[in-house]
């Protein structure tokens, strides 16, 4: 999609007298209904001027995408765009001393003796005769970065007692309560952490992971040789040659350079003192699972997916887990929050080769709350499935993305195996996943909400399927920003209800498709292009021969004060929908503030011969209506629909 429509939404938006100056909320009257703590930036700029979303999607979309194989980078990027950003390179580079001092003799020995001299290390340090020089190395490399680093995450938990409570509850699931005293303590604990701290941290191991990872690549994987190193903050495995298995315990650091290897709940924030965790694994196709059934099981046929405990592979808990995986076809199965899921910390999973397969339950493969949660897969035709909070997900004050760079991929919300009921539908889950983000909603509770954070699903290369049940592919919820970009290839999209680029309660969500001859298809109601509630939902196709078919409340449909656009640029194209669609809003409840609140739908295809539903006499080509639902004497006081065929 261009990254100026200003005067294009100018054209249409004039069609009912509004501009983009005058289309917008009334702060006035939203003030007395959104309410929530840890807005991000990215959310504020875009629901103050909801117009320029096209052109602030783009320009941070950019920047995310030309960060390949510069994951420090990724991670500032995301900090900022949840306001919590460090640039840690500004001045230099941060790992620069770790980095000469691994390449001199003996490097790995003396880093070793350091960390003895810490306290870090009980026992004495082994022998390494038998270890490549590059494991030693990279090994030097990562050791050294994580001491600099453990300042900055005491830093981000200094003064707070009590985190370690936290930390239970989390591992148990158990961070939702309805106990008003519980809730008060645990804001005041979101207060007092200093996430910033941790970020830095994150950037810089991230950077030192990186790093290592290229000096290992150059390891015969048929070399063999394997040493075990116990510390006080996890066990250091240096390992190549063989098929290894690496039980569920704590580990500080695995590089392992040969095998198909299994991984159990690594790498992990597996205790409070087993602060960073990093697994670098550069050849054979491995398997990393939360538990040793799921190497040949399922998530959606596992019995015991729903029962709580530890963290799975991949998760940062209070902490810093790093796994990159750079050779093979893998697995990836995790049903606890895993494959790239953060709390209070970063997670950072980088697969650059291969054919892999993410099977998640919630809370992965792209998972951030209160922390940065990112899943890279560079190359290979994948498969991911989740079933809650994921693909993408942003919680409160928190960025998860997914970015798959180049092949044809599948994403799969389940949606057949019901353990998430919506209230919209019973018979589907709810979803939250493939770019969403969603807060805590607390005004009919005990009116302390909190916003929701940033999440992306970005699919760079190919014919993409995408499917889920409620909530999903670029939707936001409570003060949250959904974000799906797609940038190329024929690709097709299903779902049920707020989906493919829609909103509720104050969210933003956007479904972004760059080109190609894509199907949308909508079952129930609230979809591509859809606001409800004073939210925010757009729906942008780029090119190609498209097929939309779509519910009630649909292709450019505002309810209860809510803004929908939808806009297809060029292309001959298809439209199926029935009710409150194609540039129409709904009306506004009369005798209360929001009956001066505007409510807008706004449907514009910008070229094409198009087909249109004979139901929708409005809806023809080269045609342009205003369709109004409540005309006041100021239009941006108005309920209003907008269909607009250039």
């Amino acid at each position: 999609m261009p990254t100026s429509l200003d005067n294009d939404l100018e054209s249409s938006l004039g069609t009912a007298g509004l501009t983009t100056a005058t289309a917008r909320f009334d702060p006035g009257i939203t003030r007395f209904f959104a309410q929530g703590e840890f807005r991000t930036p990215f959310y504020e700029s875009c629901y103050e001027n909801p117009w320029r979303i096209p052109f602030y999607s783009e320009m941070w979309k950019r920047q995310l995408e030309v960060n390949v194989g510069n994951p420090s980078a990724t991670v500032s990027v995301a900090g900022r765009m949840i306001g919590r950003g460090t640039r840690r390179d500004l001045l230099g580079n941060p790992i620069e001393g770790a980095i000469n001092i691994g390449i001199k003799l003996g490097a790995l020995k003396s880093t070793l003796e350091t960390m003895k001299q810490r306290k870090i290390i009980d026992g004495s340090v082994p022998d390494l005769a038998n270890i490549p020089a590059q494991a030693q190395e990279a090994a030097a490399v990562l050791l050294q970065v994580i001491m600099q680093t453990i300042p900055y995450r005491r830093a981000a938990l200094a003064g707070i007692p009590n985190y370690p409570d936290m930390y239970k509850r989390a591992q148990q699931n158990q961070i939702e309560t309805a106990d008003p005293e519980i809730n008060r303590k645990d804001l005041d604990f979101y207060r007092s952490v200093d996430l910033n701290y941790m970020y830095a941290a994150g950037s810089d191991l991230v950077a030192a992971a990186s790093h290592a990872r290229s000096i290992l690549q150059s390891i015969d994987p048929k070399t063999k040789f394997s040493l075990s190193i116990p510390t006080n903050w996890g066990t250091i495995e240096l390992r190549g040659g063989a098929n290894d298995s690496y039980s569920d315990k704590p580990y500080l650091l695995i590089l392992d350079s040969g095998g198909d290897d299994v991984y159990l709940n690594a790498p992990s924030n597996r205790e409070t003192n087993n602060w960073c965790s990093i697994v670098l694994d550069t050849s054979g196709n491995d398997k990393y699972v939360s538990d040793q059934a799921l190497t040949n099981t399922q998530i959606r046929q596992f019995a015991g997916r729903n029962k709580p405990g530890p963290y799975g592979p991949g998760s940062a808990l209070f902490g810093i887990s790093i796994l990159m995986d750079s050779g093979g076809s893998d697995l990836y199965r995790s049903h606890r929050p895993g494959l790239g899921s953060a709390f209070m910390g970063v997670a950072y999973l980088e697969d650059s080769t291969g054919d892999d397969v993410y099977d998640a339950y919630s809370g992965g493969e792209g998972y951030g709350n209160f922390g940065i949660g990112i899943l890279d897969d560079w190359v290979g035709n994948d498969m991911y499935r989740i079933f809650t909070n994921g693909q993408g997900f942003g919680g409160v004050a928190g960025f998860g993305m997914l970015i798959d760079r180049v092949g044809e991929d599948r994403y799969v919300a389940e949606d057949e195996t019901i353990d998430f009921p919506s209230p919209q539908s019973d018979k589907s889950n709810v979803s939250m996943a493939q770019g969403a983000a969603s807060g805590r909603r607390a005004d009919y509770v005990d009116g302390h909400s909190l916003s929701g954070g940033v999440g992306v699903l970005l699919d760079e290369v190919g014919n993409d399927q995408y499917s889920c049940g409620v909530f999903g592919q670029g939707v936001g919820y409570w003060e949250g920003t959904g974000l799906l970009w797609d940038e190329a290839g024929n690709d097709a999209y299903t779902g049920k209800w707020y989906v493919q680029g829609a909103s509720a309660h104050f969210g933003i969500g956007l479904l972004d498709d760059g080109g190609g001859d894509d199907h949308l298809t909508a079952t129930m109601n609230m979809a591509q292009g859809a606001g409800h509630d004073f939210g925010i939902g757009f729906c942008l196709n780029s090119s190609g021969t498209d097929v939309y078919k779509a519910p009630n409340l649909s292709l450019g449909a505002g309810n209860a004060n809510g803004i929908g656009v939808f806009i297809d640029d060029i292309g001959d194209d298809s439209y199926e929908s029935t009710g409150i669609t194609l540039g129409k809003s709904a009306e506004a409840t009369k005798g209360s503030l929001r009956e001066r609140a505007l409510t807008l739908g706004l449907f514009f295809d910008m070229s094409g011969r198009d087909t249109y539903p004979a139901a929708a006499t409005w809806a023809k080509d080269s045609t342009r209506v205003a369709n109004w639902t409540d005309r006041r004497q100021n239009s941006a006081e108005s309920q209003v629909g907008i269909f607009y065929d250039r």
